[in-house]
């Protein structure tokens, strides 16, 4: 919808923009036509000449060992008063580039790793309007909301920012693991079974329980850990 709203504000704006200075005269007419004239040239002409800058400018921006994934051009409805944009995302980060009216360029970027979750949603007449991506992020704050995205372009970023969630929650989760263990002074495992590892008492193994019982309900370590530690404890070994 926003896509549609867009393209009649632009309509009327520039409809009574050229009309309106008939009341005034011929010589307002005249500027109002260089005017749009200049406008047009400004926004629309070398459009893919300054696409292909953008994109050597972000090649140019990778550090070492970065690859991009895929990269995609705002679609012009979206950019009628303003350069459209270039969106990428590469092996560790989503970027933004954008170049200003009068030349120049603007970057973002943001790693994966600061980003939490990502949304997508598909505009009306999405040929004419593409998608829009929403990205939250672990710091919270605003989103990143990115609108006007082909399509496809869209949905293979949402795919790989989809794995890339998943990958960094997994590593997220592993590293909470670890300085749960280290607060909770764990110690590791052995995974010997020999004599001193052996319990002569049942106050011992029973202690031992009560410690890896500690550990599970803290955190330190997870159910499927705690079921083969506890399986260790009574089959003698020990902690």
């Amino acid at each position: 919808m926003i896509g549609l709203i867009k393209i009649f504000s632009f309509i009327i704006f520039w409809f009574l923009f050229l009309v309106l200075p008939i009341a005034v005269g011929i010589e307002a007419v005249v500027v109002a036509i260089v005017f749009f004239a200049f406008y047009c040239w400004m926004v629309f002409a070398g459009g893919p000449a300054r696409a292909e800058k953008a994109k050597t400018k972000l090649q140019g921006a990778l550090i070492k060992g970065e690859t991009v994934v895929t990269t995609g051009i705002q679609m012009r409805v979206h950019a009628l008063f303003t350069r459209r944009e270039l969106i990428a995302i590469t092996s560790s980060r989503l970027i933004q580039i954008r170049r200003s009216i009068l030349g120049g360029f603007n970057m973002k970027d943001y790693q994966w790793k600061d980003l939490k979750d990502v949304q997508l949603s598909e505009n009306t007449i999405p040929a004419l309007a593409g998608s829009k991506l929403v990205f939250l992020t672990n710091a919270g704050g605003r989103p990143i909301v990115i609108d006007g995205v082909p399509t496809s372009v869209a949905s293979e970023i949402y795919s790989f920012a989809q794995g890339k969630e998943q990958e960094w929650e997994e590593k997220n989760r592993i590293r909470d693991l670890e300085e749960r263990r280290a607060a909770s002074g764990a110690t590791v495992v052995s995974m010997g079974n020999t004599d001193n590892n052996r319990s002569s008492n049942g106050d011992g193994i029973f202690e031992k329980l009560q410690k890896a019982k500690a550990l599970f309900d803290s955190g330190a370590i997870s159910d499927a850990e705690y079921q083969e530690l506890k399986s260790k404890i009574l089959s003698g070994a020990a902690m």
